[in-house]
């Protein structure tokens, strides 16, 4: 089964979150590193508890809509994560959930609009923009060269491909910040120099869907 050029399924949404699932897993340790550098260190471990949660309930569905997958996913992140990282994951997911209510498949312009409607939930909701050294500094350049790359003509893969870039350029951008959001502000200097945590998870998510979606595009 391969996932068509523009338009994605329930099950192919699914496949995308098992395999950002397995890009968390891959990488606790080393975002919980970047969390201790400014905060307690927890953050690669909360990450993957939410994504534990994803992959059992996600196996469990069988010919999911788009928006069943991301409810799912949003649950995972609000109830087993917690706290503030945990109520913004879970929020840009449940965004995205909403966003696709109703769609049996997905587009290019779809998926732009999901991610932008999550990116303004998490800005509002965070009280952050980019500068702030957050996960919004991987997300709004990845919302936005979602928006670029959805044109007419564009792929689903295109709108991935573009959006995966811009996040993991915004998460590196993030490495010269001092934070002024969340509790790494507390950390003052210390965070200069340390890539946060929230944005390199936004890139390993959007990258593995990315990368997957490739993958299984040419099976």
């Amino acid at each position: 089964m391969t996932i068509a050029f523009d338009r994605m399924s329930g099950p192919d949404w699914q496949h995308l979150m098992l395999a950002a699932a397995d890009a968390i897993d891959a990488n606790v340790d080393e975002l919980s590193r970047l969390d201790a550098a400014v905060g307690d260190g927890d953050h690669g471990v909360n990450v993957a508890t939410a994504m534990a949660y994803t992959r059992r309930h996600l196996e469990e569905l069988s010919d999911p809509t788009p928006a069943d997958v991301f409810k799912v996913v949003a649950k995972g992140f609000l109830d087993e994560m917690g706290g503030a990282a945990g109520a913004l994951f879970g929020s840009l997911f449940k965004a995205v959930a909403r966003s696709f209510q109703g769609a049996l498949v997905t587009t290019a312009g779809q998926l732009a609009d999901a991610i932008e409607a999550g990116c303004e939930i998490v800005t509002r909701r965070g009280n952050s923009q980019p500068g702030d050294k957050t996960m919004v500094d991987a997300l709004v350049p990845a919302a936005s060269a979602g928006r670029a790359a959805a044109t007419d003509e564009a792929t689903s893969g295109e709108v991935l491909d573009a959006m995966a870039l811009a996040a993991r350029q915004g998460a590196e951008s993030t490495v010269d910040m001092t934070a002024s959001r969340g509790r790494a502000r507390y950390a003052e200097e210390r965070s200069i120099g340390v890539q946060d945590a929230g944005a390199t998870s936004v890139a390993l998510i959007l990258e593995a869907w990315a990368a997957a979606n490739t993958v299984r595009s040419t099976e």
